[in-house]
């Protein structure tokens, strides 16, 4: 891809736009849409509308309960969306994506009801590389998603351990800058800055501050990241939260590798929390898990048109083997078309007595477990059809 163009942000939200399966190109003057952003009128402008419906029948127990239920999200969250860009010569162009979470079973909103509460964004992508504006996924996302490896999915999805173990609150971040060089002998830069709360009437003026930057290397079959990044929570409960309630300062480390052997792909994932004082468990999106290690190793296997993904990972709760967890998965991805994929896969979550993680799918929404220290397991079969 030459430099100046719009994968040069490299993330996983431009990435998995690229994929044919996802993309399809509507003209200006037949988008019914086009009114959102009157600069498409330039000839060498566009606007995308893409989205992806995955649904699903699971089978869940844990413990002593079991649920069968239709589900959503689990190889991609159920989305749709709009993206543009607007050339502006010389290597320069304006770009902006807006994308909707939404529940294939029920057609609710997800993202706590949010229009556009997956990415709202604009931007501008150059020979020296890219920026953007607005709700934002964060480098840690962008690490995470790249190597819990995706099947014929977007990674961090059903089936990989790092989904069941992370928080929300360190993946997307709002009112926030990122920053991504060009690419130099498989090297890449990225950084990014967030006020979250923004100073949001009843809440602390810092919460939610984030900070962070990363470094990537790709080259042929290898892969490499690292990537730290700080934030403001509270270990308040958000009913509780007002102007006055304390924040604290956590900081996060992940590092991920991988190489692709043509007749497998193998993938490492570490991620670190440390910083302020320990919470027993998530408060809404607003603080901090509990000090942790995330492990995770995951393996995707062509079998003629289908993929089989493995993984395996844990969760280590530091100063507490009893909040400790441990996943493992197998699922199997078979595409009926470049835009219909069916897949099977089964999952069981192995909490310690003191913890209470269950199966994820990408867009989260789990069954929860009745009480700490029960082992959820999961059998799962769906359909993902992407436009």
């Amino acid at each position: 891809m030459p430099a100046g163009s719009v994968a040069m942000i490299s993330d996983h939200s431009i990435k998995t736009q690229m994929k044919p399966h996802s993309l399809q190109r509507i003209s200006r003057v037949a988008c019914g849409a086009a009114f959102l952003l009157p600069a498409v009128a330039l000839a060498q402008s566009s606007i995308t509308l893409y989205g992806r419906i995955d649904t699903s029948l699971e089978y869940t127990n844990f413990g002593p309960n079991h649920v069968v239920r239709m589900g959503t999200g689990n190889l991609f969250a159920t989305e749709w969306g709009m993206k543009g860009i607007e050339d502006l010569g010389g290597g320069y162009a304006a770009i902006f994506k807006l994308e909707n979470g939404f529940n294939s079973a029920n057609g609710a909103f997800s993202n706590n009801g949010a229009m556009f509460g997956r990415e709202a964004w604009v931007g501008l992508t150059s020979p020296y590389g890219g920026m953007q504006l607005g709700e934002l996924y964060t480098i840690l996302h962008t690490v995470l998603v790249t190597y819990a490896l995706p099947g014929y999915g977007a990674g961090l999805e059903w089936g990989n351990a790092t989904n069941n173990f992370v928080g929300p609150a360190y993946l997307r971040v709002h009112n926030a800058v990122r920053l991504t060089s060009a690419q130099w002998n498989g090297f890449m830069l990225r950084a990014i800055a967030a006020r979250g709360a923004n100073g949001a009437n009843g809440q602390p003026a810092t919460l939610g501050d984030s900070y962070g930057a990363g470094l990537n290397y790709a080259r042929g079959p290898v892969s490499l990241d690292v990537a730290w990044m700080e934030q403001k929570f509270s270990p308040v409960a958000a009913a509780s939260l007002n102007t006055e309630s304390p924040t604290a300062q956590g900081n996060y480390l992940v590092a991920g590798a991988s190489y692709d052997f043509g007749w497998a792909k193998l993938a490492g994932l570490y991620l670190r929390h440390r910083g302020g004082p320990d919470v027993q468990t998530a408060v809404d999106s607003l603080s901090a898990y509990p000090h942790h290690d995330v492990y995770e190793i995951d393996a995707t296997v062509p079998l003629g048109r289908a993929k089989l993904l493995a993984s395996y990972g844990h969760y280590r709760k530091t100063g507490d083997s009893d909040g400790n967890a441990d996943s493992y998965a197998l699922r199997l991805d078979y595409p009926l078309s470049k835009r219909t994929v069916l897949y099977a896969g089964a999952a069981m979550v192995r909490n310690g007595s003191q913890a209470a993680f269950t199966i994820n799918g990408a867009g989260g929404g789990g069954v929860a477990v009745a009480k700490a220290g029960a082992t959820a397991s999961s059998l799962v079969a769906g359909m993902l059809v992407s436009f």
